[in-house]
């Protein structure tokens, strides 16, 4: 590969924001959820088998949910988690690939595609090491959350391992693969991460992930992408309600890293305009408890 392609944060993000949908589920669902997702302004959407995510040596060929999918989106692209020696499938715009048996590559084979063109080329690690061998394949690493308990650290020690082995750390996108919770309420996050069995397979997210109110959830992206992580890849949870969980995480990656920091405070909320509506601040009437209590 003589010329990388990293994942770059878009403009005025954090980060890239991606979900990831199940190709276990029928696959009308699947494509009614991508096409919520893409007017949704979600940036990316992957398929892959939520039951095997862990387990790449039993991926399943996406082809078929490709093929549907691919037609539904207008704006987001398409990546699709591939076991190794399952050709691309043509619509295809981003492959994700376990790094174990991609080590062992030493040419994209069937990754090239005819015309000349190839997808960008992610390798998802069980641990930094593996990263040496895989440095002249791939333009993005994949940390899972329920691999490395530290994203922060691992995604410094990729960096760290690509400029001693003679490449570029700019050149390499790195992307976190994690569960995802979010809620209006902390409790309502909670619910929906603790009814989901693949999340308690994972991790929770509260340890694993992204956890809790939007606002937390995007202090949680602020220091991500201070350490230098430009592509989120967030398995949502299993909910009926799952378009409301969308909606809140489209907010969780806007800004910039030179304006949001980690740990800074947040600005205070404006105060209402004047003569908005409201009830007087006047003492309680006589016989009324606390001014609450109908006479």
């Amino acid at each position: 590969m003589s010329r990388y392609d990293p994942t770059p944060a878009p403009v005025g993000r954090l980060a890239r924001l991606g979900i990831v949908l199940d190709v276990g589920d029928p696959v009308e669902r699947v494509r009614g959820l991508a096409i919520l997702c893409d007017r949704a302004g979600i940036d990316a959407v992957w398929l892959a088998d939520r039951s095997r995510i862990d387990e790449p040596a039993r991926w399943p060929d996406p082809s078929a949910a490709t093929a549907v999918v691919a037609t539904a989106l207008g704006r987001a692209r398409l990546g699709v988690m591939l076991p190794l020696g399952v050709s691309a499938p043509a619509a295809a715009q981003e492959l994700a690939l376990p790094a174990s048996p991609l080590a062992g590559t030493t040419s994209l084979g069937t990754l090239t595609r005819t015309e000349g063109t190839r997808p960008r080329i992610s390798a998802v690690l069980d641990n930094v090491a593996q990263l040496a061998t895989l440095l002249g394949l791939v333009d993005d690493v994949v940390l899972p959350g329920w691999c490395f308990g530290d994203l922060e650290t691992a995604a410094e020690e990729v960096r760290t391992e690509a400029a001693e082995a003679g490449r570029d750390p700019a050149s390499l996108g790195v992307a976190v693969l994690l569960t995802v919770s979010i809620g209006r309420t902390e409790a309502e996050a909670r619910a929906r991460a603790d009814a989901d069995e693949i999340f308690a397979k994972l991790g929770h997210p509260a340890e694993t992930g992204l956890f809790g109110t939007l606002e937390e959830c995007q202090d949680r992206v602020i220091a991500l992408a201070h350490a230098g992580i430009t592509d989120l890849r967030c398995l949502l949870p299993a909910s009926l309600d799952l378009h409301d969980v969308i909606a809140q995480l489209t907010a969780v990656t806007v800004g910039t890293t030179d304006v949001l920091l980690p740990g800074a405070l947040r600005s205070p909320a404006p105060p209402p305009p004047d003569g908005w509506g409201g009830r007087a601040d006047l003492p309680p009437s006589s016989g009324v408890s606390g001014g609450s209590r109908r006479r």
